[in-house]
């Protein structure tokens, strides 16, 4: 279900987010080949709610993470980019949707 709607509710914002600070998303596992490889996966090899948070979900990234040699990375809990950044706290709307036009990026003529 995420995925047929997240053009609509995250990825504009995330753009807006990125864009804020002068750089350009790149969303490779977006590509639809990862997308589609993933949905072929069961789930019980995505994620395991037994495990404690951090640790349970996105299990193939987090073991990829660790043989890359990204052991402390991989057990850091899942962060949403906007509440990583601050952003939504900063303009001072909790209520922003990513179909909204932040008014930075409006043409002034």
């Amino acid at each position: 279900m995420d995925v047929k709607r997240i053009s609509h509710r995250n990825l504009g914002r995330d753009d807006r987010c990125i864009g804020d600070h002068g750089r350009e998303a790149r969303f490779p596992f977006l590509d639809e080949n990862v997308v589609s490889f993933l949905q072929s996966v069961p789930m019980s090899d995505k994620v395991d709610f037994n495990l404690p948070r951090g640790e349970g979900e996105k299990l193939l990234l987090r073991d990829v993470a660790r043989l890359l040699g990204c052991a402390a990375s991989s057990r850091l809990p899942k962060r949403a980019i906007q509440f990583g950044s601050r952003i939504a706290k900063l303009e001072g709307s909790s209520k922003e949707l990513a179909s909204d036009i932040c008014d930075r990026l409006q043409h002034k003529p």
